[in-house]
């Protein structure tokens, strides 16, 4: 039994009239997390995790209608009995267990299995059908632990700090920063300069009790 099939893009459950992560908006979308492409605004009416809720409504919009729900909490979409299950890939990110008939889907969003300490941790679902997204899959792909990661950070931020370099880091203004920020803040307790595209996000996870470095505009930098 086909529980979600392909449709412009997203994954859609006729049985259930919704669509998971819809391109093109849809009457009922299941939102995964808030990147923006999985979260598009001018859909109906968005089910999204609690954890993941003030991300998701600044993504889709302050007058769209949201639903949250918490983790592992079952909700009937049409013939589909819909939960949505930590993901680990940023604060709020979900995956979406679907079943039907006593048969069960589980699709991933994007996902990691690694320890974050901005996100509740990846938990593994059991189902018949796991649809997983697969962004680095291939073998090529082989990345140092976070860890090892975030002292070279530090230790490159030292040594510029030393040499009176400006140190300056990009990365995706939700998830990618406030990790990042966090392994930081971990490390050392100095304040961090942040662009203007981060501040709203950045203090949406502090007011989420995640523990981030102090961090100030950068157009306070001085000069």
């Amino acid at each position: 039994m086909q529980l979600l099939v392909e449709k412009d893009g997203g994954l859609e459950c006729p049985r259930g009239a919704f669509t998971v992560d819809p391109v093109r908006p849809a009457e009922v979308a299941v939102i995964t997390h808030a990147h923006a492409d999985h979260a598009r605004p001018g859909s109906g009416l968005y089910h999204c995790s609690r954890e993941g809720l003030a991300y998701t409504r600044a993504r889709v919009g302050e007058h769209a209608e949201l639903v949250a729900h918490d983790w592992g909490e079952p909700f009937q979409l049409g013939a589909a009995q819909v939960s949505l299950h930590p993901a680990g890939h940023i604060r709020g990110s979900a995956q979406v267990r679907v079943e039907i008939d006593g048969e069960v889907w589980v699709v991933s969003g994007d996902y990691k299995r690694q320890s974050d300490p901005t996100c509740t941790p990846f938990e593994v679902v059991r189902c018949d059908v796991f649809i997983t997204e697969a962004t680095f899959a291939l073998p090529v792909y082989r990345w140092d632990p976070p860890e090892q990661v975030a002292e070279a950070i530090l230790a490159w931020w030292e040594s510029n700090r030393a040499a009176g370099r400006c140190s300056m880091l990009f990365c995706y203004a939700l998830g990618k920063a406030q990790r990042l920020l966090a392994e930081l803040h971990a490390r050392c307790d100095r304040p961090v300069y942040i662009h203007g595209a981060l501040e709203a996000l950045t203090e949406a996870y502090r007011r989420d009790g995640v523990a981030l470095p102090e961090t100030i505009n950068a157009t306070q930098a001085p000069r």
